[in-house]
């Protein structure tokens, strides 16, 4: 990623769920010398924990899902930091509840963070037949898991705008890495529906999407949407056939759709259920990001 992209900022980063893109988004900023013991997150888990505090990252445990009878925790950091919040919901409902229990805290503390970055999902879009999908596209999600995230956009965007916080949506696809493949499927052999009956799927690397977080936190406006993704969609069968030659596996057993409703996981189903391919123009044009990955055989090996 050229040095030039995003300008340094001299505010402190606040890295809302310090997972695996959390860490890279972390790994990011400190490659800025000026970021060096300015950072800082919340986790889930003693092993977040220890996974942030070996890049020298300090965060403290949270649980978003017993937020308010936590008295003990200590939003302070937020203030004035550049937060980065990549939470999913909860994993059942209509509304992210999550989302909802940290701006009602927000609010009550009055925390006013300099910025925030959100992550969420390209499935608030829905079903699209295989057509193009860009930010101003309709969004109809389906899946509960859709409309739990697009909850979730609605309740940053309309955080940000009462207590006049910049925030930010990034919309984001399947995320891979060499790191990220799904092993355990590829060594049960788990069938791959033939190309010619897949939908069309989307993905973005995990530094490529870090990379647009950072970007978007330095150079988006308030209020915008963007879709992080790598812009090359493809079908998911060709993807995973791809993963398991990256691993040196044998080429996954192919079956038709309506073999598929049988074995496949019901995950998996809804997941095949929805076609679209999602443009990432904007970002490119707009922001000027210039991805690391443009497309999945160019990034599976890393």
């Amino acid at each position: 990623m050229p040095e030039t992209l995003f300008e340094t900022s001299l505010k402190p980063s606040l890295i809302f769920g310090c997972g695996d893109v959390g860490r890279r988004i972390a790994k990011a900023l400190l490659d800025e010398s000026s970021s060096a013991g300015k950072i800082s997150g919340y986790v889930h888990s003693i092993k977040s924990q220890q996974q942030a505090a070996s890049l020298g990252v300090p965060c403290q445990i949270i649980d978003l899902d017993k937020l308010g009878s936590d008295v003990g925790l200590d939003f302070s950091a937020c203030r004035a930091a550049e937060l980065y919040y990549t939470v999913a919901p909860q994993k059942q409902g209509l509304c992210d509840q999550r989302s909802e229990s940290l701006v009602k805290h927000f609010i009550e503390a009055d925390i006013l963070p300099a910025k925030v970055v959100v992550i969420s999902t390209t499935g608030v879009y829905g079903d699209y037949d295989g057509e193009w999908v860009c930010e101003s596209s309709s969004t109809e999600p389906k899946t509960e898991r859709g409309q739990r995230r697009l909850d979730l956009e609605r309740q940053w965007l309309a955080w940000g705008e009462s207590q006049g916080v910049a925030v930010v949506v990034l919309r984001v696809p399947g995320i891979y890495a060499f790191d990220r493949l799904p092993r355990k499927r590829l060594e049960q052999r788990t069938p791959v529906v033939r190309a010619s009956e897949c939908g069309f799927s989307n993905r973005v690397h995990a530094d490529d999407l870090a990379q647009m977080c950072i970007l978007a936190m330095r150079k988006a406006p308030a209020g915008e949407i963007y879709n992080a993704t790598d812009g090359a969609p493809g079908k998911i069968s060709e993807y995973l056939q791809a993963a398991a030659h990256a691993l040196d596996y044998p080429p996954l057993p192919e079956i038709s759709m309506s073999q598929a409703q049988q074995q496949l996981s019901e995950g998996m189903l809804s997941y095949l259920s929805e076609s679209r391919k999602i443009s990432n123009q904007k970002i490119v044009n707009q922001l000027g990001y210039q991805l690391l990955y443009p497309d999945f055989k160019q990034g599976l090996c890393h």
